[in-house]
């Protein structure tokens, strides 16, 4: 195995939001005049950034905000090189969100409507729905490519290493769930002690059918195994990994990348993990579902008989042991704490089963300590009623919604801790990283200014009018392009007289502007 690091690789998320539109007031005539989900998201997207005449937006911050299928709106970060950038990309495509779903509330209370629109950074919807938070890794082809036997073989074993570590993650880096059947007695025991024992770690998991996948909906998977390079797809694949829970804590997000970029450093520089590799991780991820503490068993190929945390402490174990000898990448640098404090603290809170050391930081671990308040507030409630206010503390902590919404007040009191500055997150919303995103992104800012068509994909760059050839961008770490910023002196210096609206309908592209 080799001590020197790779170089650096960028990373992504991509978060589907469920929608709910509400009343503001008691009336039952404003319940009726609610909008469906579909046009709520409409209405949302009619209050999107100034400059766009479709509902897929590639911003100047080098994201994508769009509405996918099922009226979900979506927001894709910028490319991002440090675990900081993509937390604070993430955060900031939320609060975009948030403002345009606040806007549209206005709009409609204008017009004598009162209601609320909630966005929900969740991964279930009550019809038993499920959407995702989606994440893409850079890493050279040759690490999941095979090209003879023996490639076959190694990419084979990366695979595997891979899907048995994604399969046990969410020990660390959980949303949580309420569990249908918990305690709804004070002195309940049920599946364990106290609260807990209502409380699964992972809402995504059940949801979850195989372990590789090249479709992203009929076949849930924890990876997607589609070749989408968005890049030079002779040198580089991207790692789609398709089963996280949508989380709110930002230290929960940035350790969820964190980890998996480590091991993919590791595996890059020949680590070998083939011993923690599952015989099923997909039964080990699936209990996970109903777990509250990760202690399910997780059978290695050779027969040890572990537990989902015994199998996370050990990857961590190696991983924090390559740190030592590589030394600390970039992408780490002012989040080192989240593996050399935080990660160790997870597991010991699961060892001991006390979320104390951790319940402002994990997700799986506030939502219990908000719920464990709630029995102390409300002493007097069981049975249906408790399963009901589980349920409700659980959809208000992913509410993005200022007024309704747990996770922004309690980020606000201290409740939950951050890993970025509001600085970072408000520069984030309009100044891209330190990738190709901040070519793409001056583009886009140019084209808005001089209000001109554009399309736009996370890899090339079009002027539409007047037209010129796509300028092509594969390299996702590149932040110098001479054609790239030749095409956005050239907008800049468009006169009204050389452009001409296009007519929207019919096109395939993804998006003009955008």
């Amino acid at each position: 195995m080799s001590t020197s690091a790779p170089g650096p690789r960028v990373t992504g998320l991509e978060t589907e939001f469920g929608l709910l539109c509400a009343p503001a007031g008691p009336s039952e005539a404003a319940k009726a005049d609610l909008p469906d989900v579909e046009r709520a998201a409409a209405l949302i997207f009619r209050h999107r950034p100034v400059g766009y005449r479709s509902t897929n937006l590639f911003l100047p911050n080098g994201g994508r905000l769009y509405l996918d299928i099922g009226a979900h709106p979506e927001y894709a970060t910028a490319e991002c090189v440090s675990v900081r950038d993509l937390v604070a990309q993430d955060q900031a495509g939320r609060a975009i969100l948030a403002d345009m779903a606040t806007r549209a509330a206005a709009g409609l209370s204008q017009e004598g409507t009162a209601v609320r629109f909630h966005l929900l950074a969740n991964n279930t919807d009550s019809a038993g729905h499920t959407y995702g938070c989606h994440e893409s890794y850079s890493v050279p082809r040759s690490l999941l490519d095979a090209t003879d036997d023996a490639s076959a073989a190694s990419s084979e074993t990366t695979m595997a290493v891979l899907t048995s570590f994604l399969a046990t993650r969410p020990v660390l880096v959980g949303s949580g769930r309420p569990l249908a059947g918990g305690p709804t007695e004070p002195n309940d025991g049920g599946r364990g002690e106290g609260e807990e024992a209502a409380w699964g770690l992972s809402p995504r998991a059940p949801h979850l059918q195989a372990l590789t996948s090249a479709d992203t909906t009929g076949q849930r998977a924890l990876v997607n195994t589609r070749d989408e390079p968005h890049a030079d797809a002779t040198r580089l694949r991207r790692l789609h990994v398709t089963c996280a829970d949508t989380t709110m804590a930002e230290p929960t997000t940035g350790l969820r990348s964190a980890v998996t970029l480590l091991l993919l450093d590791a595996l890059e520089a020949a680590w070998d993990f083939t011993d923690l590799v599952l015989a099923d991780p997909l039964a080990t991820l699936s209990a996970l579902g109903e777990s509250p503490w990760g202690d399910v068993p997780a059978i290695t190929v050779d027969g040890r008989h572990l537990s989902a945390v015994d199998i996370q402490e050990a990857f961590l174990e190696r991983m924090t042991s390559y740190l030592g000898d590589a030394g600390v990448p970039d992408f780490l640098r002012g989040a080192e704490h989240l593996l050399e404090d935080l990660a160790p603290r997870v597991i010991s809170a699961l060892r001991r089963h006390d979320t104390g050391p951790i319940d402002t930081e994990i997700d799986w671990a506030v939502k219990r300590r908000l719920m464990s308040a709630q029995r102390e507030r409300h002493p007097q409630l069981s049975g249906g009623a408790l399963e009901a206010l589980r349920s409700r503390v659980d959809l208000a902590y992913h509410d993005l919604n200022a007024e309704t919404g747990l996770g922004p007040r309690l980020v606000a009191q201290g409740a939950i801790a951050r890993l970025c500055e509001p600085e970072e997150i408000e520069r984030a919303r309009h100044t891209p990283p330190a990738t190709r995103a901040a070519l793409r992104g001056a583009f886009v800012a140019a084209c808005l200014e001089a209000g001109a068509d554009f399309s736009v994909t996370w890899e090339s760059l079009r002027l539409d009018s007047p037209p010129t050839a796509p300028v092509d961008l594969p390299d996702p770490l590149a932040t110098v392009s001479d054609a790239a910023e030749s095409l956005t002196q050239r907008v800049r210096r468009l006169r009204p007289e050389e452009m001409h609206r296009i007519d929207l309908v019919g096109r395939g592209g993804l998006g003009a502007p955008g």
